[in-house]
C-alpha cells in the first residue's frame, strides 16, 4: 500500500514537471517574437488587450467592489472586538493590493479569457489551420500564442490596478456608511499603508499569472485532438491548469517577497 502510495506521488511529481517544462518552453519560444525586429502583427496585439482588458473589465471591477465590501464587513467584526475597527481601511487595502487583486484578477480571466483561447486555438488544431500555416512556413508559437502572451501581459497589471482602486471604493462605502468609520480616517489608514513595495509586490503577481495563464491557455488548445470533444477538453484542462498554476505561483512569490 505504502509503495504503491510513493509510487502515484512520483507519477503526479513527474507529470507536474513535465507539465511545467512544456509551459515553460512555450513561453519562452514566443516571448522571443516580441522583442524582434520583424514582429509587426499591432492589430491582433490590441485586439487582445481589449479582449482581455475591456471585455474583463465589467466582471473584474464589479466582483472587485463586492470583495472590498465583504472585506470591511468581516474585518470590522473581529477589528470591534478589540476597538480597532478604524484600522479596517489599511487591513482591506494592503490584502487587496498584495494579494487578492492579483489572485482574483487571474482566477476571473482564466475562467474568462483562458477558455476562450483554449478553444479558439483547438478549433484551429482540429480544423488542421495550423497545419497549413506550418506548411506556409509560418511558426504557429509566433503567430498565435505571441500576440496573446504580450496582451497578457499588459493587461493584467492594468486591470489588477483597477480592482485593487474599485476594492477600497467599496470598502469605502461599507466601512463609512455601515461600520460609520470616519471618512478621512478611512481614506487615510487605505493609502498611508500601502507601500511601493506592496504595489510592486501586487503588479509582479498579476503579470507573472498573466503569463501562466495564456502559456497554459495556448498550449491545451495547440495539444487538442479528437474532435469536438478534444476541444471541450482542451478548455477545461486549459482553466483547471491555470488555476493550479496561479495559485502554485502566487505561494512561491509570495515566499520569495517575504523574504525580501
Amino acid at each position: 500500500m505504502i509503495i504503491r502510495f510513493i509510487h502515484l506521488l512520483g507519477t503526479l511529481f513527474f507529470e507536474v514537471i513535465s507539465y511545467i517544462g512544456e509551459i515553460t518552453f512555450i513561453i519562452l519560444n514566443a516571448s522571443k517574437k516580441i522583442f524582434s525586429r520583424g514582429y509587426r502583427r499591432k492589430k491582433i496585439v490590441f485586439e487582445n488587450m481589449a479582449k482581455i482588458g475591456i471585455d474583463s473589465f465589467p466582471l473584474v471591477g464589479t466582483i472587485a467592489t463586492f470583495t472590498g465590501m465583504i472585506m470591511v464587513m468581516e474585518t470590522a467584526v473581529t477589528l470591534k472586538k478589540f476597538g480597532g475597527e478604524s484600522y479596517v481601511g489599511g487591513i482591506v487595502s494592503i490584502s487587496m493590493v498584495r494579494e487578492l487583486g492579483p489572485v482574483i484578477v487571474a482566477l476571473i480571466v482564466a475562467g474568462r479569457v483562458g477558455a476562450s483561447l483554449a478553444a479558439e486555438i483547438g478549433s484551429m488544431k482540429i480544423t488542421e489551420q495550423i497545419d497549413a500555416l506550418e506548411v506556409l512556413g509560418v511558426n504557429p508559437i509566433s503567430y498565435l500564442v505571441t500576440p496573446r502572451l504580450l496582451s497578457s501581459m499588459v493587461m493584467l497589471p492594468v486591470l489588477t490596478l483597477m480592482a485593487n482602486f474599485l476594492s477600497i471604493i467599496g470598502g469605502y462605502i461599507i466601512g463609512v456608511y455601515l461600520v460609520h468609520i470616519g471618512s478621512g480616517v478611512y481614506l487615510h489608514q487605505s493609502f498611508a499603508l500601502i507601500k511601493m513595495k506592496d504595489l510592486f509586490v501586487g503588479i509582479t503577481k498579476a503579470f507573472v499569472f498573466g503569463i501562466l495563464i495564456t502559456g497554459a491557455s495556448c498550449l491545451e488548445g495547440l495539444k487538442a485532438s479528437g474532435g469536438a470533444k478534444g476541444v471541450g477538453n482542451a478548455t477545461t484542462a486549459a482553466v483547471v491548469n491555470s488555476f493550479f498554476l496561479v495559485i502554485l505561483a502566487n505561494l512561491v512569490l509570495t515566499a520569495i517577497f517575504y523574504f525580501l
